[in-house]
């Protein structure tokens, strides 16, 4: 017989700063974070003393601003002084890794009571303009301060770096595009599918108290493009990407049962954890296998679901991660969903709001809310990266069928496909993007394709290739398929798609 233990969310809480962008009233995370994790032990009735009885401190790390040890401050601000810290790494699947890491603990017996938590203040980090200059953002923390750095192995691989395919809004798009051609979809069906998506995050976002763009939207206004909602990379308009310029933490407090009964927290209060899955995809964006889908999301979904001995058509509560709407769409594709269902209780990414790294800390929030009030059985999925990482928890109002918290890591080796980084001849379009300017006109184009060989290579579309860039993004006619050209100009590998 086991002699792990069951584990529970005892407590939630959630805030949204300084949404008026008042300077007066810009707080830094770490006071958004104090906020929270008060506002959690309130929903958990714990109060001061036994806050201070946490033995475990998680946080989300924070990227607005830079703090040396942002666990240990939080540990301190709640007088958890001797509690062990931890501060997870890049990547919006964190919260979900975070979660499973803490939970683990408590599950082993090497936790009693565990806090996760995070927060971003993007928005007022740019309202200020702060730098590591303490005149400019007075009583904020500068231990180191100034805005948070990433490496450059964040943005991605070398060879990602010299084709200039790094940052989300350029990947992203590769895998709708290619999606829509493997669905055999138009132009327009896809964008419509996406514009109601979003437009239903939108009305979930308008009853979530923390909500960074409260205001429902109709699927027109998210789809039209126009001055407010210009094209960023095709096909995405500014209302399909993530918005990170938000203020906001959320916290969540974890307890073994026997922690739980001690606090006193009602048996209604509390949202037992199942299982958690996490898995991942290659690093390197060129050498995915396909753009169609995600061989590490589905096995986190799956591994997930069955370590919880449940199914997706048991789920009563469902929050998928939504940066771009593909992420929504290739989760719910596998989980069999249909497809006017609830993907997320929190209201997504951009209408809800993306703080960094920490959105998933919202949706655990969210998501606990949700079964407290219908009850059943929920699952909340987290992407990081560009697709790369995942993670996925199950979590119910019931105690959980097995008798202890499962936690499934991943195993084995991402699969891999070769690339050819100096092909110069004939490509077969497998997926692309194109990246538009200000003034709303295509300013340059990534294609991947695939050689006669059947290498896959990445290539450049040049600005001056207006006939290319407009051909890839005509909504009458579908790239994927078509043939090109490789060729060199000035020294610099371009591809110019083929005359129909």
């Amino acid at each position: 017989m086991s002699d792990r233990r069951r584990v529970v969310v005892i407590g939630v809480g959630q805030l949204r700063g300084n949404r008026d962008k008042d300077p007066a009233r810009a707080r830094e995370p770490l006071e958004l974070v104090d906020g929270a994790v008060r506002a959690a032990a309130s929903d958990a009735g714990v109060d001061a003393e036994g806050l201070a009885g946490v033995d475990t401190v998680g946080v989300v790390q924070i990227v607005s601003w830079a703090h040396r040890d942002a666990a240990a401050d939080v540990a301190t601000r709640i007088g958890a002084t001797g509690a062990h810290t931890l501060v997870s790494g890049v990547g919006g699947h964190q919260p979900v890794h975070t979660l499973a890491v803490l939970a683990d603990r408590i599950a082993s017996g090497d936790a009693e009571l565990a806090l996760l938590c995070g927060g971003e203040a993007q928005a007022s980090v740019d309202l200020l303009g702060a730098t590591d200059d303490p005149t400019t953002a007075p009583g904020w923390s500068r231990d180191p301060g100034g805005p948070g750095t990433f490496s450059r192995e964040t943005g991605g691989t070398e060879r990602m770096w010299d084709l200039g395919l790094v940052g989300p809004v350029r990947i992203y798009p590769l895998w709708e595009n290619r999606l829509r051609a493997d669905l055999g979809q138009s132009f327009a069906r896809s964008q419509e599918w996406s514009a109601q998506i979003y437009a239903g995050f939108t009305q979930v976002a308008a009853g979530n108290d923390a909500a960074w763009n409260p205001t429902p939207l109709t699927p027109e206004e998210i789809a039209t493009v126009g001055p407010r909602n210009r094209m960023i990379c095709f096909p995405y308009p500014l209302r399909m990407n993530a918005l990170n310029k938000v203020d906001q933490a959320a916290a969540v407090l974890l307890a073994s049962e026997d922690a739980a009964d001690r606090l006193g927290v009602p048996q209604d209060r509390r949202v037992h954890l199942y299982a958690a899955a996490e898995d991942a995809d290659c690093e390197d964006v060129l050498e995915r296998p396909s753009y169609g889908g995600s061989a590490g999301l589905g096995r986190s979904l799956d591994r997930a679901l069955e370590a919880a001995g449940t199914t997706a058509a048991d789920l009563s509560v469902v929050d998928l991660y939504s940066c771009f709407p593909v992420v929504p769409k290739l989760a719910a594709l596998h989980l069999g969903l249909a497809q006017d269902a609830q993907l997320s209780v929190t209201g997504g990414l951009t209408a809800f709001g993306g703080p960094h790294n920490d959105y998933s800390t919202h949706a655990l929030v969210a998501a606990v809310r949700a079964l407290r009030e219908r009850g059943g059985t929920g699952l909340v999925y987290a992407n990081g990266e560009y697709l790369t990482k995942h993670a996925t928890v199950v979590l119910g109002t019931a105690p959980a069928p097995s008798p202890d918290f499962v936690r499934v890591q991943p195993s084995g080796t991402p699969d891999t496909v070769p690339v050819d980084d100096g092909w110069v001849g004939e490509l077969t379009v497998e997926t692309y993007t194109v990246e538009y300017d200000r003034a709303g006109s295509p300013a340059r184009g990534y294609v991947i394709g695939a050689t006669p060989a059947g290498d896959r290579c990445g290539v450049r579309v040049s600005r001056t290739d207006t006939a290319t860039l407009d051909a890839l993004v005509d909504p009458d006619a579908e790239p994927v398929g078509r043939t090109g050209l490789v060729h060199e100009v000035d020294g610099r590998r371009v591809f110019t798609l083929a005359t129909p």
